[in-house]
């Protein structure tokens, strides 16, 4: 049936996916904020909001290989349909304590993490679910519309996120992003999709079994594996602007809680602008090659943000950064949903996820130590160097240009 669908705008049920999980990812980008400024307005310590960021990786690190396994066992929909509706309560939950002036710190790191481990089902089912839902050619075109989504949503809820924050306070972002993970959920209830299923054996011993094959399959195509690991340095040396961000804010540009949302709004632009450039191709054959490209300019424009000392000058090199952050994501989703089996993908999706999110907590973990002995810009430049050279190393691993 995908065959005879010539446009993804008649694709009915991929439209209703895409358009819930946009919404949802939409409130996301509010609550975030909210979460990450109202930890700074109360401890001051870029350790604190650091903690967000350990608390939400750590999930897909200790989890997301099995949980892939799971979702390969299961209706991928119905996972995402379940999820969905436990971050509803998780943030409605958050949102409550918050509103009745009883939430602690440490209640925000619970929440986090909770919220986290429901996405390590959630985002192996929906990238193994796509390929179910449009053809081959449409790959492409299919990730960049996600891609799109991000931007918009990103831009606008950071944007948003950051105004509410300064109006009317915290409560009301969470609040919202419970209603957008409730609605996400509902309008999966309105589609079906087929989703391959490994046989279905209720033992942890197979469970584990196969989650060791999905590491396998990477393991035996050498340019498949480098290519996770080159994500996982990126991510390594990435993390931290989560809470560099909000200090630069605070401390740098004098700009507040408005500031932060621009900053991360800058970012969410350029996705948009690199998820409708995407979009436009045609055809594109050499996704490893675009992917080392852009890894390089991400790190020449990291280089130039630290050097920065306006913001905005420093929006707009966080813009185009943005455009190649979504180049460089849709290419690699591409290759991973075209090169892999679609019921190992679930596995493999969740093996890549915690590889690629797995030094996450260790990097955050640094960052409140490194910052007592450097500066903000300093950490900055270093990384963006780091990943300049990490992206060169990409030309001498054989096969991963002409993936």
């Amino acid at each position: 049936m995908m065959a005879q669908i010539n446009s993804l705008w008649q694709n009915r049920d991929f439209l209703v996916v895409w358009g819930g999980q946009s919404i949802s990812m939409f409130g996301t980008r509010v609550s975030y904020i909210a979460w990450i400024w109202w930890v700074l307005d109360r401890t001051d310590s870029p350790a604190a909001v650091a903690a967000i960021g350990i608390a939400a990786a750590l999930p897909s690190l200790l989890l997301g290989p099995i949980a892939g396994a799971i979702v390969d066992r299961m209706d991928r929909r119905k996972v995402m349909v379940w999820m969905n509706f436990v971050n509803a309560v998780i943030f409605g939950l958050a949102a409550f304590l918050m509103s009745r002036d009883v939430l602690q710190v440490w209640h925000v790191y619970a929440f986090t993490a909770a919220s986290a481990t429901a996405m390590a089902f959630h985002r192996p089912s929906l990238q193994a679910s796509i390929p179910n839902l449009v053809s081959e050619e449409q790959l492409t075109r299919a990730n960049s519309l996600y891609q799109i989504s991000r931007g918009i949503s990103g831009f606008v809820g950071l944007l948003l996120g950051g105004i509410l924050v300064g109006l009317i306070g915290e409560a009301p972002t969470l609040w919202l992003d419970a209603a957008t993970f409730l609605l996400a959920g509902v309008s999966l209830l309105l589609v079906a999709f087929s989703s391959p299923k490994t046989p279905h054996v209720e033992t942890w011993r197979t469970i584990l079994q196969d989650t060791a094959n999905g590491f396998r399959f990477l393991l035996g195509r050498k340019n498949l594996f480098y290519l996770i690991l080159l994500f996982a340095l990126i991510n390594f040396l990435l993390a931290p602007l989560g809470v560099l961000f909000p200090i630069m804010s605070k401390g740098v540009f004098d700009a507040g809680p408005q500031g932060l949302g621009m900053l991360n709004a800058a970012i969410a632009a350029g996705l948009l602008v690199g998820g409708f450039l995407t979009a436009s191709l045609k055809r594109f054959r050499r996704h490893g090659m675009g992917i080392i490209l852009g890894l390089l300019a991400i790190g020449v424009l990291l280089v130039l943000f630290g050097v920065s000392r306006y913001l905005y000058i420093s929006l707009g090199i966080l813009a185009v950064m943005g455009v190649f952050v979504a180049i460089v994501n849709v290419f690699e989703s591409v290759i991973y949903q075209t090169r892999v089996p679609n019921e190992l993908q679930g596995r493999v999706f969740a093996a890549q996820f915690a590889v690629c999110d797995g030094l996450q907590p260790i990097s955050l973990a640094a960052i409140g130590s490194l910052l007592m002995l450097v500066s903000v810009h300093t950490v900055l430049i270093g990384s963006g160097i780091a990943v300049i050279l990490a992206s060169v190393g990409g030309f001498a691993v054989r096969g991963l240009k002409e993936l």
